[in-house]
């Protein structure tokens, strides 16, 4: 067994994952200038793996033996766990994650996926098989894409990165462009760009020959064969978030976004006591301060801090985002990205993360995550109500009261209508119109059609839309509502660009982001957890709002309701979108690709910032955001 040793790290600190390398699956090196191409496993005339990065980058870590070869770009959580599994039949001297997993795959097979923990890129190429695999960490820290070209196959973590070598087809995918103007994100796998594809979080790409399927390898409830834990078994949650957040602390020295909120209070606590119990410096506290005061959380943000002996950043919302302001900036950072930006608070926040990068942070932990697996989903409703559990409706509805900052009849409403009832009736009604009136459904599509007039003017790529939207779905066989809630927060294709967007940023910045509410085993254990476990005395967020009340008697967490950023949010884009827009023209890459029609989208866009009607900013952003990007990336 062999191995490149260049990226060891000799501290102890976990390697961070990288984007200058890709992988080549060919049975010649790739013809490309200024890589440093090395071979990984293969010889004589088969089609061999190759690794290269740019010249002045490291290597990630590979490996080859038994005809095997493994690439393998990131940090490996459980590799103790797994040499200890293996026991005899280790090689002498595993140094590496490249060997720990070559060895496991020689032994183990396909199987081994399931047992992989850490934020990594994995490529393993079997020579006897003709088999490739490349895949992602269960929940998606790391990204990796792929493109064929001819009999080749080119993986990396970075879409950039392939889309410069040769044959790589560079043209932009517009009807995905399109769907992402109408929130509609129909594929997990596809890209921006019609020649690259995506490796799905928690997901392997598998290629023999030229046969090629892509399959989840983790899953907490397969088939919504839910493994319930047991009350007692919730007592496992502080040692599994002790290990979530050590994990993160691993990458080097920390720094905390501290928002003020329950999740990155309960995270920034847990960093501060285990930062001391492993003798590490304690971790930078970062503060955003908005300046509208319904939303302002400095008073905790500052207790917090203080009572845990931080040194902590307070940057005021205005002076993070600069005179350029939060929508000029974002669109500034969209144009460095693989596909239009998805958080436009990145801005303020890089401003923010500035600061960390200048105390020597190689890190910054979030309390992202919280909202998805330490709340009830409020679907829980629609189950309660079809099982005639009237009692349950109510003790959700107590819960949702006690635990949002939002006006009572909205949250009766959306509870109640939005996430009770309705899912229950409409597809009910929509099935009985179907087949006793059809007629009906078409006069409704011409009278509010799914797509306005102004988009997609192409009358072919109208017919693509419509194929893609129309198309059969795999069939829901999900009988619960609230398991089909946590499962989005699985397979959404936007939680996959999500984490990558995460990730380049992070590599702009040189401060990756990591999210203990994301870790593989946290998740595993939350999603299996009954509902009404994860609250306690009522409230959302228990297995964190009774500690953290513990610990800060006199901040409030015991009655902390979350607040929401929203109006604030579309202010941002109402007084800053006019002045972006007429800067940037006429809306012309979006016109010449044929996604919109200039007037059309014009006279809507003005409409919007004339009337600033509720929930409708948003729309403004999306335009300005893809005009932006398509302007950076035409070829």
């Amino acid at each position: 067994m062999s191995t490149n040793r260049l990226t060891q790290t000799q501290s102890g600190v976990l390697r961070q994952p990288g984007s200058s390398w890709f992988g080549a699956l060919s049975t010649s090196p790739p013809a490309a200038s200024r890589y440093d191409c090395r071979i990984v496993a293969g010889n004589g005339n088969s089609r061999r793996l190759y690794v290269s990065t740019e010249i002045g980058t490291a290597l990630p870590d590979f490996a080859q033996g038994a005809g095997c070869g493994v690439i393998f770009d990131g940090a490996l959580y459980n590799r103790q766990d797994l040499l200890h599994e293996l026991g005899d039949f280790m090689a002498p001297a595993v140094n590496t994650g490249a060997e720990t997993i070559l060895a496991g795959y020689l032994r183990w097979g396909e199987a081994l996926f399931p047992r992989l923990r850490g934020s990594f890129a994995l490529t393993i190429w079997d020579g006897g098989q003709e088999l490739l695999f490349g895949l992602r960490d269960p929940l998606g820290h790391c990204p990796l894409f792929y493109a064929s070209v001819g009999g080749d196959v080119l993986i990396s973590t970075s879409i950039d990165l392939l889309l410069k070598q040769r044959g790589v087809q560079r043209a932009l995918n517009r009807p995905a462009m399109v769907d992402f103007l109408l929130d509609r994100f129909p594929s997990n796998r596809e890209t921006f760009f019609e020649g690259v594809e995506r490796v799905p979080t928690s997901h392997v790409l598998r290629i023999k020959a030229d046969r090629k399927s892509v399959y989840r390898y983790w899953d907490p409830g397969p088939d919504d064969n839910v493994s319930w834990i047991k009350p007692d078994e919730l007592e496992k949650f502080d040692d599994v978030f002790v290990r979530a957040v050590r994990r993160c602390l691993s990458f080097g020295p920390a720094a905390i976004f501290l928002s003020g909120g329950l999740d990155s209070g309960a995270v920034t606590a847990m960093a501060a006591e285990q930062s001391e119990v492993l003798g590490l410096p304690k971790p930078l506290a970062l503060s955003l301060v908005f300046p509208d005061p319904r939303i302002s959380e400095e008073v905790v943000q500052r207790s917090v801090a203080t009572e845990l002996g931080l040194r902590h950043v307070v940057k005021p919302f205005y002076e993070a985002t600069g005179e350029q302001g939060l929508i000029r900036l974002a669109l500034e950072l969209t144009k460095s990205l693989p596909f239009p930006l998805l958080n436009t608070w990145w801005p303020a926040y890089m401003g923010l993360a500035q600061e960390g990068v200048r105390n020597g942070c190689r890190v910054v932990l979030t309390g992202d995550g919280g909202d998805e697996w330490l709340t009830i989903s409020p679907l829980l409703a629609a189950d309660l109500l079809r099982r005639f559990d009237l009692a349950g409706v109510y003790r959700l509805w107590q819960s949702v009261y006690r635990s949002y900052h939002e006006p009572t009849f909205a949250l009766y409403r959306n509870l109640m209508w939005n996430c009770g009832f309705k899912p229950l009736l409409v597809p009910l009604l929509y099935r009985t119109v179907k087949t006793l009136a059809p007629w009906a459904i078409t006069i409704k599509h011409r009278m509010r059609p799914d797509i306005p007039k102004w988009l997609a003017p192409d009358g072919e790529l109208r017919k693509e839309l419509d194929r893609r939207y129309r198309e059969p779905k795999p069939s829901n066989t999900r009988e619960s509502f609230y398991l089909q809630s946590g499962r989005t927060a699985l397979d959404l294709p936007l939680i996959s660009m999500v984490a990558e967007e995460t990730f380049n940023v992070g590599q702009n910045l040189g401060l990756r982001e990591f999210q203990p509410f994301w870790d593989v085993d946290l998740v595993d254990l939350l999603y299996r957890t009954p509902p009404f476990l994860l609250n306690r005395e009522g409230r959302n967020k228990g297995l964190v709002r009774s500690t953290l009340t513990r610990k800060f008697p006199h901040i409030g967490f015991n009655e902390q309701r979350k607040l929401g950023a929203t109006d604030f949010y579309a202010s941002s884009i109402y007084n800053e979108a006019p002045a972006a827009l007429r800067q940037i023209g006429k809306l012309e890459v979006l016109a010449d690709l044929r996604l919109t029609d200039e007037a059309g989208l014009r006279g809507h866009l003005e409409s919007i910032l004339t009337h600033r009607p509720q929930g409708r900013a948003y729309q403004v952003w999306k335009v300005l955001n893809l005009e932006s990007w398509a302007r950076a990336h035409i070829s």
